[in-house]
């Protein structure tokens, strides 16, 4: 193989006066879907939206879009407003979700998968891999996310279970029949060789270590590829694929899934291949809720529905973005967003007030805070119906490095509990101290520059010890660095555990 020479790139930004006004756009106010009538803003006298909530339950994801918009020329404190909270669609009675998708974008399949059956296309899907990392050519992992819409079985049509296969039909793992997948969960099949991430957290008390393994590298931007079986030679066919996903440079298309992903440079970086669940393929510019309300994306092009991260923001190839990579197995927080409520941590003020927001201005390079930190605060309710033992978010939509001029450059970091004084309701009626959990930036891999894209932050208070009773809630903060002001975007997906 060629020698490989590793680029990193340097990360510029341009200097902006800590003075600078962050200004607010006029979306996305209150917390459900809404009937819209006209008001004034009072800072601004700009005429903006301001909505009557309605009765619709079930918070999605917590969302901060379109803010932090610079104006270097005023000299004046910072405000910032308009946090909101996006629902998801409505449920029925038993909870699952309704017929209503975006078009031209799989949510869930048309019908779940039986306990017992044998899975079909797009029911089990890779969901986020590498074929290298910082261990070299070895430090692969393939992740299979089961988006059936029930708890699956596994049950092969032949052989002793579902096959995990490179392009040079060589099965690399197996998941064995009577494994049983949760519905929304995840198996992790890792090379035993190189893989450097089984350090990264999972469960309680467990960390991302493979549920399968394998000692055969796969090669650079090859193809990947799930069957419902795993006899190999011919049952490996079209009829018997589950999910692919391969490079543009993989010919055999039983591999790939529309002209493959662009083919990466090999570096050997902390980088992943993760399926969108936002449904704006990893625009650090495209503003506004996520398509997919934090639903994964699966059009049958891999081009579309993968998205590129590193942790140093290199361009090897198939798109520039911040991000880390976030193996998940078996044991791994599952994503709950329609069983979790988010509500503002003092509901009696504006969600651009403190305590609900805070800007400080102090420069902390170090820390990826060169022009200050924004300070989210959030009260988390538990609604799944028994204890939360384990909780954590996932950072699914961000403006982050590289951003252009007028748009922000937030890091994601860890932060610690602060003691912050509430006007809760009935509101006026005197004030009270609560304590804000902090949330950790969870690592390996590192993230010297912070988080970004795919990066989760942990509500370390919640634990087998000290869990979250079904309709209790816990207050948490995140705090993201600012490393260039503009319009902002930071969506996360609610993981977890009972």
């Amino acid at each position: 193989m060629a020698k490989i020479i590793r680029v990193i790139p340097v990360i510029i930004f341009a200097a902006l006066t800590t003075t600078s006004t962050l200004k607010a756009s006029p979306a996305y106010q209150d917390q459900k879907p809404e009937k819209t009538v006209i008001d004034t803003d009072k800072e601004t006298g700009v005429k903006k939206k301001k909505k009557k909530k309605s009765t619709t339950p079930d918070t999605q994801l917590i969302v901060l879009p379109q803010i932090l918009q610079n104006n270097s020329q005023l000299n004046t404190p910072a405000v910032i407003s308009n946090i909101s909270l996006v629902t998801t669609t409505p449920t029925t009675s038993k909870g699952s979700a309704t017929a209503s998708k975006t078009p031209g974008i799989s949510i869930f399949p048309a019908a779940a998968l039986g306990p017992s059956a044998t899975a079909t296309a797009g029911q089990l899907v890779i969901s986020e891999f590498r074929v290298r990392g910082i261990n070299g050519l070895n430090d692969e992992f393939i992740e299979i996310f089961n988006n059936s819409g029930a708890d699956h079985t596994v049950t092969a049509a032949s052989g002793t279970g579902y096959g995990v296969a490179a392009s040079d039909g060589t099965t690399r793992c197996s998941i064995p029949n009577g494994t049983v997948i949760p519905n929304r969960g995840h198996y992790l099949c890792v090379n035993s060789v190189g893989y450097s991430l089984a350090s990264y957290p999972a469960g309680n008390g467990t960390t991302a270590t493979g549920d399968a393994t394998y000692t055969t590298d796969i090669p650079d931007n090859a193809g990947i590829a799930l069957f419902n079986n795993n006899s190999g030679g011919a049952s490996y066919s079209l009829a018997n694929r589950l999910d692919a996903v391969g490079s543009t440079s993989e010919a055999n298309t039983l591999y790939k899934e529309g002209t493959g992903y662009p083919a990466l440079v090999p570096f050997s970086i902390n980088y992943a291949f993760y399926r969108d669940t936002c449904g704006k393929q990893g625009s650090i510019t495209t503003m506004g809720p996520c398509p997919t309300g934090g639903s994964l994306v699966d059009t049958n092009n891999n081009a579309a529905d993968f998205i590129f991260v590193d942790t140093n923001g290199t361009s090897a190839g198939a798109g520039q973005r911040l991000g880390a990579p976030g193996p998940e197995n078996l044991s791994s927080p599952i994503e709950r967003n329609a069983s979790f409520d988010g509500q503002l941590l003092d509901i009696c003020v504006a969600a651009a007030s403190p305590p609900n927001r805070v800007r400080d201005f102090t420069s902390a390079p170090a820390q990826n805070s060169t022009f200050g930190t924004l300070d989210i605060r959030r009260t988390i309710i538990n609604n799944t119906g028994g204890n939360v033992t384990r909780l954590r978010f996932r950072v699914v939509d961000i403006t982050t490095f590289p951003a252009p001029s007028g748009i922000a450059d937030l890091r994601p970091r860890s932060s610690t509990p602060v003691v912050v004084t509430v006007d809760r309701p009935p509101c006026g009626s005197g004030t009270s101290n609560v304590t804000v959990q902090g949330t950790t930036l969870e690592q390996p891999p590192s993230q010297p520059n912070g988080g970004g894209f795919n990066s989760s932050l942990s509500a370390g208070v919640v634990t087998l010890a000290t869990p979250i009773a079904n309709g209790a809630s816990v207050d948490v903060r995140f705090l993201l660095g600012i490393q260039q002001t503009g319009l902002f975007k930071f969506y996360l997906n609610i993981e977890a555990l009972p």
